[in-house]
């Protein structure tokens, strides 16, 4: 459900996703126990600046690859400055 940029919305997987370097995001597995974790896109491996994502966790201090998928709710808190 990603129509436009808006700060708190809920990337759908089906979807372009919009999401640059720079974004703060809240990642958490739709079927998990934890509440999730906060991360920033460090850069885009993918065509056109898509996914998979390198982001920086907030909680851990490490980098990971962020491949977004159907068992992930991500939600934009907020966009890397223009």
């Amino acid at each position: 459900m990603v129509a436009g940029r808006f700060e708190g919305e809920v990337a759908d997987m089906e979807l372009d996703m919009h999401l640059e370097v720079g974004d703060r995001l809240l990642v958490a597995e739709r079927h998990g126990e934890e509440a999730g974790h906060v991360c920033r896109i460090l850069s885009a491996r993918g065509p056109g600046g898509g996914p998979p994502y390198v982001v920086l966790r907030y909680d851990t201090g490490d980098e990971e690859l962020l491949a977004p998928g159907p068992n992930l709710d991500i939600r934009i808190l907020t966009h890397a400055p223009a």
